[in-house]
């Protein structure tokens, strides 16, 4: 059983990854639990939407669905459980208290503790105290957690209370068909969730720098906003120039989207503002760029860049850029040399080896 409260149940991590890694190389009976979205069709993967409708992330509905998860798990009644939230390990750890036997594995995906504290996914006078009570309920049940699943290696570091844990990086499940190589680089693309920290503030300015110099420049930008008053905020600023696409929502995008506009793309866009949220994070979308052949301008941390570097794969943005030079570098970019450690394939034997033992 994989579950998780707003990733979608045909999420590309939980079912993409790891849901059809186990299902396809285990032979495992698969269920997963998430927010309701387009389920494909997989030999060994069954799927439960919490609700039959979205929901908001502050919602009466929210706070429901861990209840409503837990009695899933007791009818159910899954061997194995992989949660992809804080808000599931009260759930999963009573779950294995009353059914002896039962393996519970915390799928870290973010450090909650950050995301809250230092965003603005909620309102500002309950960060502090909230951010206090996820980590205060991930040490007391940590000891309930058989292994934990780290999707970025910094979080070895961020995150004191782990034991038993093994690094799963979110890597891009290999295509099977390689993206158009020659394209026009002028075409940018902006994906996933679109906030303050993500940077698409700053994609957008870029793009309009850009677009002074050469007017052939066009940004899209396709991802969901979960604070509307951002989203507003992002939609007030590119509604004035037509030059910029903005597909966006306050609901998860299906991956098949994001994959489909990549494909199209010319040159991604990574530029992350300074935020103790992301600061040593490998973004999923670098793992999907360089392994689509898109090359990337990025800013992020050195990590990032060095990726970058090793894929030839794209331009590394200075914080005051000479805007002609880089139009120039956009135009002469070449498509990224790839490598097996970019896809999710090279993580399978680690996911393995965990639920071999």
């Amino acid at each position: 059983m994989l579950a998780s409260v707003l990733k979608p149940v045909s999420d590309t991590r939980m079912f993409e990854k790891l849901g059809q890694s186990l299902a396809l190389l285990l032979q495992a009976d698969v269920h997963i639990i998430g927010f309701p979205s387009e389920t494909p069709y997989v030999q060994g993967v069954t799927f439960h939407k919490i609700f039959s409708k979205p929901f908001r992330r502050i919602s009466l509905k929210r706070l429901i669905a861990p209840v409503k998860i837990f009695f899933m798990f007791l009818r159910l009644r899954p061997e194995s459980i992989i949660v992809s939230t804080h808000e599931l390990l009260i759930p999963g750890a009573l779950y294995k208290c009353i059914k002896r036997g039962v393996r519970l594995y915390y799928d870290v995906q973010e450090n909650y503790y950050f995301n809250i504290r230092f965003t603005s996914a909620f309102p500002q006078l309950l960060r502090a105290p909230l951010a206090a009570y996820v980590r205060m309920k991930e040490r007391l049940v940590s000891p309930a957690v058989n292994h934990f699943l780290l999707a970025e290696k910094g979080y070895v570091d961020e995150l004191k209370f782990i034991r038993h844990y093994t690094v799963l990086e979110n890597k891009l499940v290999k295509q099977t068909e390689a993206a158009e190589n020659q394209k026009n680089r002028l075409h940018l693309l902006f994906t996933g969730t679109l906030a303050e920290t993500t940077g698409a503030v700053q994609a957008v300015e870029l793009a309009l720098e850009l677009h002074r110099q050469d007017n052939q420049v066009r940004l899209t930008i396709i991802g969901h906003a979960p604070d509307e008053k951002f989203l507003k905020k992002l939609r007030q600023r590119t509604d004035e120039h037509p030059f910029i696409q903005l597909r966006a929502g306050p609901f998860p995008v299906p991956h098949k989207v994001i994959l489909e506009a990549i494909a199209r793309a010319g040159t991604g866009i990574i530029i992350y503002p300074h935020n103790p949220s992301t600061r040593t994070s490998i973004p999923t979308k670098l793992y999907e760029y360089l392994g689509m052949k898109l090359p990337v301008i990025i800013r992020h941390n050195e990590a990032s860049h060095e990726f970058v570097k090793q894929c030839r794969g794209g331009i590394v943005l200075p914080d005051k850029p000479d805007y002609q030079r880089l139009l120039e570098e956009l135009r002469a970019l070449q498509p990224p040399l790839c490598a097996e450690w970019l896809y999710w394939e090279s993580e399978v034997p680690k996911l393995l080896q965990i639920f071999n033992s």
